[in-house]
């Protein structure tokens, strides 16, 4: 696992870079320090984020409302922030999808 995931007082968080209206929703794998991931749902209304964010959710095994994303909202490269669990919980998590 190349991506990188930090651990601050506010919770772990760790870069995506995204590719809305990709036709399915899937984690691709790494880009350079980050996750990469595709949507199915385009970049209107904030649908391609909230998609982001639902499907991590899942693979996190957390509510996506413990997930925010709190740099790029409208870009392609984000960052997220995990409450309630570790950079290495997180790490954890995700290894399963990335092997």
């Amino acid at each position: 696992m190349t991506f990188q995931v930090s651990f601050g007082s506010r919770g772990a968080t760790f870069e995506v870079k995204v590719q809305p209206g990709a036709g399915s929703t899937a984690i691709l794998g790494t880009w350079e320090s980050a996750l990469k991931m595709k949507l199915a749902k385009k970049p209107e209304n904030g649908a391609a984020n909230r998609e982001c964010l639902e499907y991590l959710s899942r693979w996190l095994g957390i509510s996506h409302r413990n997930l925010k994303i709190i740099k790029g909202e409208f870009s392609r490269r984000k960052v997220i922030r995990v409450d309630n669990l570790t950079a290495e919980q997180v790490q954890e998590r995700l290894r399963e999808v990335l092997s």
